[in-house]
């Protein structure tokens, strides 16, 4: 026997000459086995230029002398590598990664958690990773007193974070119980994984729960802030498709500043690309401003893709899920005045129905006004006036006739007015309709030459948008 059976020192021979090399070889190994400590486990390729007595462990990616050395301990020693098998039970203690590691027989794995310092990976019976720190596989897990209570704490770094339970079958998802997306309490469940339904929400503030999947347990809906969330109000005949940027498809909604594509089926809404908008007026609903206002956006029956929702400087993702997606917002301080809501597909067709903002920190379900009612807060921004409104009758020449309009409603601002004129009679320069104030305008004509002068508008319009 030429090495020891556990450390693979040399022996020295009977009447070997030169003994004191084979002896002070035997030391440099003692000095790099004891105590023993490698510079890396994930280093592929020898380094170019090693110190004496250098020392790694192989990784299965070994290259060069490495290759094909697989766990063994590499050692550098009188300007060359030499190898060793580790035996079962070695202690090797890894300095890029600050950790003890032992030897199974069979690979490295951790030692012991590090005192109070504690591991960045722990793995019971299971291997742990850089996002699943702590992983156990065992029949079960228990957490005792120490005397007297025991607290399983969970933290978030912010409100808009989740922090839950999630439970799963085959690994996917079935039922989350936590704070998702807000500091409420919710609980969901889902049947593959992808699609959820709220069963219960409690809120953080005020204690208040509520069901929103059981009919009979649901709250009167909240109003909603939005102008014909549903989209049903069409005055501008839009037919669906695309929209250039900022231009208005059905009432109160139009594109953002790449311009959208919309379309509807029913009460069925596709956003197959780009950004949709509407701007909130806190006004409108009583309110001095949204700023610090706890609000919930939701739509019914998300599908296809995800929105990307802002509200002012308050954003967030709803997920494709059955029933209702909700997403609480909060404006931050100087949100004041109108806001703009934003709707996005940022990654294909995303399909839903009846888009919904109130107040509070979940979503009541939708709340349905009048047809009337709809129709009345549309046209606050926007009338398009019915039928025609023919002018006729004779004047001296330079004279004029006028008809008064009387809107609807106030508009929400002195309207532009559009129109189309046709039929025109002996007149001087073009027909004019002009507003008078927020609730009325006026059509005039005025008489080339004296006699008959005449003219018919169509397609009248009155725009007080945002």
């Amino acid at each position: 026997m030429s090495v020891t059976p556990r450390l693979s020192l040399p022996l020295l021979a009977a009447g070997q000459a030169q003994k004191h090399v084979t002896h002070n070889d035997a030391l440099t190994r003692l000095d790099a086995l004891i105590q023993l400590s490698v510079i890396s486990r994930s280093q592929a390729a020898p380094p170019a230029a090693p110190a004496e007595t250098a020392a790694y462990l192989v990784p299965p990616s070994g290259a060069g002398v490495f290759a094909g050395r697989e766990n063994q301990l590499a050692l550098f020693e009188d300007g060359g590598w030499s190898f060793l098998q580790p035996r079962k039970g070695w202690l090797c203690w890894v300095e890029d990664e600050a950790e003890l590691q032992i030897w199974t027989g069979s690979l490295w794995r951790r030692a012991s958690p590090l005192s109070s310092e504690g591991a960045s990976l722990w793995g019971v019976n299971a291997s742990a990773d850089e996002t699943t720190r702590l992983a156990v596989s065992a029949a079960a897990s228990l957490f005792n007193h120490a005397g007297a209570g025991h607290q399983l704490k969970l933290n978030k770094a912010g409100p808009a974070d989740t922090v839950s339970l999630l439970m799963q079958t085959g690994w996917s998802g079935r039922a989350e119980i936590g704070l998702a997306g807000d500091d409420d309490l919710h609980v969901k469940v889902s049947s593959d994984g992808t699609a959820w339904r709220e069963a219960l929400v409690i809120d953080h503030a005020s204690g208040r729960v509520s069901l929103p999947a059981t009919p009979w347990a649901q709250e009167r809906a909240q109003p909603n802030l939005l102008v014909n969330g549903d989209m049903q109000i069409n005055q501008r005949g839009f037919a669906g498709g695309a929209l250039a940027a900022g231009s208005y498809g059905y009432d109160r909604w139009k594109a953002g500043p790449a311009g959208a594509s919309l379309a509807r089926s029913g009460p069925a809404l596709t956003l197959a690309s780009g950004m949709i908008v509407q701007i909130v007026e806190p006004a409108l609903w009583g309110l001095a401003t949204f700023a610090g206002m706890a609000l919930t956006l939701s739509v019914e029956a998300l599908s296809g893709a995800a929105l990307d929702v802002g509200f002012g400087g308050a954003s967030g993702r709803l997920e494709p899920a059955e029933g209702w997606s909700s997403l609480s917002l909060v404006p931050p301080a100087g949100d004041d005045g109108p806001l703009m809501l934003r709707l996005a597909s940022p990654a294909g067709a995303a399909r839903f129905r009846r888009v919904k903002l109130e107040p509070g920190r979940h979503a009541t379900g939708w709340s349905l006004r009048s047809l009337p009612d709809e129709e009345r807060l549309c046209r606050r921004y926007y009338w398009r006036r019915p039928g025609l409104l023919l002018l006729d009758g004779y004047q001296d020449a330079g004279a004029g006739i006028r008809q008064e309009i009387a809107l609807p409603l106030p508009m929400r601002s002195l309207p532009a007015i559009g129109f189309t004129l046709a039929k025109a009679v002996n007149l001087q320069g073009e027909g004019r309709i002009t507003a008078q104030s927020a609730e009325t305008a006026v059509a005039m004509l005025t008489a080339a030459a004296t006699g008959r002068v005449a003219a018919e508008f169509s397609a009248i319009v009155f725009d007080s948008e945002l």
